[in-house]
């Protein structure tokens, strides 16, 4: 290694300690080696939140765990896999469980969310009603979460899922399956006996489909 590359390498540690220091990641349960939230961030109880190694967390990204709400107490617990990064504004609401895979690319804008604030007392606002109850929400390893989208409860992503930007999904889906539109929906799967990915017959997505990469081919 040259005399460069070592003060390279040097001032790269030294801006991970400043990193880390700002968003004061003692606090958190886990944060791997050479991971690091780039500040400013909002992170409420960061003791539930375990990430991995390598991840990078651009700035502005807001971790709500709620441990409390308007009178009713949960346990929120968020697990952000290996090598996973997460691009800026990025909100994650995590009630009960949320779990990021290795390899996922989660664009600016995103909203991955396991619960909603309750609505049918009339008399209070929305707002003031306490948070339902959490569906956990999973996003497989090597996924692609497009800008804008919103990932709801309930929600399970198979491995390599991509969604489109401005999705809003819930429900469950194959690994390997690209969704796009609100509500989501598949517009092309893998399958495993042609051993090629699928196109959906819906024309509403035919221009999607062609920015996303054209033809069915292998």
């Amino acid at each position: 290694m040259t005399v460069i590359e070592h003060l390279a390498a040097a001032r790269h540690r030294a801006l991970l300690m400043i990193w880390r220091r700002r968003i004061g990641a003692h606090r958190l349960a886990a944060l791997g080696r050479d991971s690091v939230i780039v500040p400013p961030a909002t992170i409420l109880a960061p003791h539930r939140i375990v990430i991995g190694d390598r991840v990078l967390v651009f700035e502005r990204a807001t971790f709500s765990l709620v441990e409390e709400y308007n009178g009713r107490r949960y346990s929120p617990h968020l697990r952000i896999g290996d090598r996973t990064v997460i691009c800026h504004t990025a909100w994650f609401s995590c009630v009960g469980e949320v779990e990021i895979g290795d390899d996922v690319l989660i664009g600016h804008n995103v909203l991955i969310a396991d619960s909603f604030h309750e609505y049918a007392d009339r008399s209070r606002p929305i707002s003031a009603q306490p948070m339902a109850t959490p569906r956990s929400v999973r996003i497989g390893a090597g996924s692609v979460i497009g800008p804008g989208a919103a990932i709801l409860s309930g929600t399970t992503l198979g491995a390599g899922t991509y969604v489109a930007a401005g999705a809003v999904v819930a429900g469950e889906y194959a690994a390997h399956s690209v969704l796009a539109g609100n509500p989501a929906e598949v517009i092309r799967s893998w399958d495993e006996a042609q051993n090629r990915f699928l196109d959906s017959a819906d024309p509403r997505f035919v221009q999607i489909r062609r920015s996303l990469g054209g033809g069915s081919g292998p």
